[in-house]
């Protein structure tokens, strides 16, 4: 099969899908969200669609729409599927900022982004698409590129401070995971963490996690004592969240490893720890009733990025290290940080145990097995890296 980059039609959204014989993808062009991926032999997208109707986000009518979607974050929900990115901000919002209909997650991921380049050859398929952040003075630019033969998504993202001042860069790649990928007490997941902290505060009475509280990963407090292993999806009614601050690997690259041996599949993330050095997770399992969740969801939000919590803007801003590490990133006036980084979608055996690391070697990316000596490959290429250089005004 020849490589293509075509326009589709995805829940009812546009769409860019590019597609090998061995690997799709599916992108929607309006917030940019990573919407789908997929490989022949195991025909199962792990990223998660939501329950309800999507629409396009420059449709969205809160005046029409707040009964469907919800007040407040009903914006960003209404267009959300999979990985969205989160720019500049990522968190809530406050009450002026809200009555000012300011963004859930910052702008990226609630206005209409741009396609610049499609283009398929022998070699590559490419998208090259992005937005301008009027409120934060940013361009954002994504170029994404599958490649014949591979099971490998390459994502190269280029964020460039318009202004002639210093600016926090909160960028967080917001993957959100779901059923049938997400499955209790079958699916886990795997990172090179060694501390972490809950959740600032309580999400309520289903959240069993005890807020604000430093933990050894994987094992965070309950409020009702003991532990919880924060590898393993909950089988039980929940919804919490949690953080971990990723450790480098001698080649300074974090990675994050969602796996479902029942399913025979694994997805991984390989990305520069420098860029990214955090990773927000987020259990929604059945136990939001307000809408649009209404108590029938099942996500599994695995972030990573330059952000420690999803808070309040000025609480990331004011409230200093956490663990021991800086809260947000900085970008530099009129500069521009690039970072790229990979999505591999893998087979694994049904009793697969997780990833102890990930290696690239001889032209291939391969994921070693908790444990063991086994390991699944794909061939890639390991384009892994970060830089941040002046930018023309």
């Amino acid at each position: 099969m020849s490589l293509e980059c075509s326009d589709t039609i995805f829940r009812d959204r546009r769409a860019i899908c590019l597609q090998s014989d061995s690997f799709q993808v599916v992108t929607m062009t309006g917030c940019g969200h990573l919407a789908s991926l997929r490989i022949p032999d195991v025909d199962v997208n792990p990223l998660w669609e939501p329950p309800w109707p999507l629409i396009e986000p420059g449709d969205f009518d809160p005046d029409k729409h707040l009964d469907v979607y919800g007040p407040g974050e009903g914006r960003l929900l209404a267009s959300l599927a999979g990985h969205n990115l989160c720019l500049n901000h990522f968190g809530d919002l406050t009450e002026t900022e809200e009555a000012a209909h300011g963004y859930y997650h910052g702008e990226a991921p609630n206005l209409p982004w741009t396609v610049f380049e499609q283009k398929a050859d022998a070699d590559e398929a490419k998208l090259d698409y992005g937005l301008d952040l009027p409120d934060a003075q940013m361009r954002f630019r994504r170029t994404l590129r599958i490649r014949p033969g591979e099971s490998t998504l390459y994502l190269s993202e280029r964020t460039t401070n318009l202004k002639r001042t210093d600016a926090p860069f909160c960028c967080q790649q917001h993957v959100t995971l779901g059923p049938p990928f997400v499955e209790g007490g079958v699916s886990q997941l795997d990172l090179p963490a060694r501390k972490g902290q809950t959740s600032s505060a309580s999400l309520g009475s289903t959240d069993p996690l005890a807020p604000d509280q430093p933990y050894a990963w994987p094992d965070a407090p309950q409020r009702a004592g003991g532990t919880r292993d924060l590898r393993v999806y909950p089988e039980e009614r929940c919804a919490f969240g949690a953080t971990a601050l990723l450790e480098p690997d001698e080649e300074g690259c974090g990675f994050t490893a969602v796996s479902n041996p029942r399913l025979g599949l694994l997805l991984v993330y390989v990305f520069p720890r420098e860029a990214f050095p955090w990773t927000s997770l987020w259990f929604e399992h059945k136990a939001s009733d307000f809408l649009p969740y209404n108590g029938k969801t099942t996500t599994w939000g695995v972030e990573f990025g330059s952000v420690a919590q999803p808070v309040k803007l000025m609480e990331t801003l004011t409230a200093g290290p956490l663990l021991g590490a800086p809260r947000f990133g900085t970008l530099p006036a009129l500069h521009t940080i690039e970072v790229n980084y990979q999505a591999l979608l893998l087979k694994v055996p049904s009793d697969w145990q997780g990833v102890e690391h990930i290696e690239h070697r001889d032209g291939e990316t391969i994921a070693w097995e908790t444990g063991s000596n086994r390991s699944v490959t794909t061939p890639s290429n390991w384009r892994i890296s970060t830089t941040t250089a002046p930018s023309t005004p």
